[in-house]
Parts: C-alpha cells; structure tokens; sequence
C-alpha cells in the first residue's frame, strides 16, 4: 500500500500561520512561545539603555518584546511579507532594514548591545 504525503508534509509549500505560510526550506520558523521569548531576553540581559541589533525579525514576535526592555531595535528582515506583518505590529521604537545584513551593519554607524539572530539566514 502506498502512503499519501500529508499536507504537513508538503513543505514546499511552507507552514501557515495567521495567513503566512513559512518557507521552511529557507529556514523560516517563528518563535511564538512567550515563555521562551522572555527567557531570551532575560539571559541576554537587555537593559532600557540597549540599542539591539536583530536579524530575522519575522513577524516580530520577539521584536514586540525586545522593544518593550530596549531603548531601540534595529531590526533586519529579507522577505516582504514579514516586513509587512512588522509594519503592522510595531510603529515606535524600531529602525527596520528590509534586505540583508552583510555589510549593512557596519554602514550604519550604530553600537549594537545584544544582537538577537534567532532567525539569520546570512552569516555577519
């Protein structure tokens, strides 16, 4: 008997969620679990006083809180829709660089305190 691919296993298609679907290939997830996302923050030990450099902000879920702790985030996203999501989600606050992140880091002329790279597709 052969098995049928369930839709879960479709990845091609990437995962939905929220009317996204994720390109896993491409390494795409999305930490939505709030437990996890506060814990990050707190070992990296963000201060008020932090500007925090983030790449792969997705759909800002880690974003949200990390502009809740930082004085600023710098956040860098490659794939429009998660731009447009961010947009949506977050208006004070937060530089966001649509593109890559080579090169671009050092042409800005910011310090960065934590760097949160949970999602990087790119090696700085």
């Amino acid at each position: 008997m052969v098995k049928s691919k369930s839709k879960k296993q479709d990845s091609h298609l990437g995962v939905k969620s929220g009317g996204i679907k994720f390109q896993k290939e491409k390494g795409q997830h999305i930490l939505k679990n709030p437990l996890v996302i506060n814990t990050m923050i707190e070992k990296a030990g963000v201060k008020n006083t932090d500007v925090v450099l983030e790449i792969g902000a997705g759909t800002g879920n880690l974003t949200v809180k990390l502009l809740e702790r930082a004085k600023k985030v710098c956040a860098f996203e490659i794939d429009p829709r998660m731009i447009a999501e961010l947009q949506k989600r977050v208006h004070n606050s937060l530089i966001l660089v649509s593109g890559g992140t080579v090169n671009l880091v050092s042409q800005l002329g910011v310090a960065f305190d934590p760097v949160s790279g949970l999602n990087a597709q790119e090696v700085v």
